[in-house]
């Protein structure tokens, strides 16, 4: 079955995105306070700002630690908008880009990610429809993935697919202890040349590459999975 469009949420200016930001990191830094419970006038005096400016982008204080997940991704779109000669990438450097764009805006605020991510932002969010919206238009783009390819890679499946296989790297990234994450690095860095391989019929070689990687580091916890599990615990 082909995936039916759903539209992106629209780019933010710099200034609404600005604003937005400096609400939700106000929100974020009086979340950490024992038994934190903000009112819309603590967060609007955190962020120094006015009560009126809250009112034009958000109803609720509740609204503000789940829109940092937003945010990620107007940050995506604002940044690749705004870079010179973006439409001239390939289909692996535009992946590359979502993924270490996504992870660095993600690391503003980390600590918070890790609490939360493993609720409900990765199995039902609307983060989680708009990464799976991200990567569909990726996967359906004319001029970088040819045609008839795309009469697997516009299959809803597909997306979806690709969309767990990217909460599995954030959730590594999220336990990554290497110095920079650098073991992260190295997995996204093979991830997008697998894909980029299989979307566009280069070859086999990468896909190799990545599978003997998550084989002998296990990297997306695939020992977790029945069967899989067993083949790991043999290598």
């Amino acid at each position: 079955m082909f995936f039916v469009p759903r539209p992106l949420s629209p780019i933010s200016t710099p200034d609404a995105f600005a604003e937005k930001k400096q609400l939700v990191e106000a929100a974020l830094r009086l979340r950490r306070k024992p038994d934190a419970s903000p009112t819309i006038a603590e967060v609007c005096a955190e962020a120094g700002v006015e009560q009126p400016l809250f009112e034009a982008h958000f109803e609720a204080v509740e609204e503000l630690p789940p829109a940092f997940y937003a945010l990620t991704l107007e940050q995506y779109r604002m940044l690749t908008s705004a870079t010179t000669g973006y439409e001239d990438f390939s289909f692996e450097e535009r992946l590359a880009s979502f993924y270490y764009i996504l992870l660095d805006a993600l690391g503003e605020q980390r600590a918070f990610v890790q609490d939360t991510f493993d609720g409900r932002i990765r199995s039902q969010s609307s983060f989680r429809a708009e990464v799976r919206a991200t990567l569909r238009d990726l996967l359906t783009e004319d001029g970088l993935v040819p045609g008839t390819n795309q009469l697997v890679t516009g299959l809803w499946p597909v997306h979806e697919v690709l969309t767990e296989v990217s909460f599995a790297i954030v959730r590594h990234w999220i336990h990554d202890e290497t110095e920079a994450q650098a073991a992260t690095t190295a997995l996204v860095d093979k991830l997008v040349a697998f894909v980029a391989e299989l979307v566009t019929f280069r070859g086999v070689s990468s896909g190799l590459n990545l599978a003997w990687h998550i084989v002998r580091h296990d990297s997306l916890g695939l020992g977790r999975l029945p069967g899989v599990g067993r083949f790991l615990s043999g290598r």
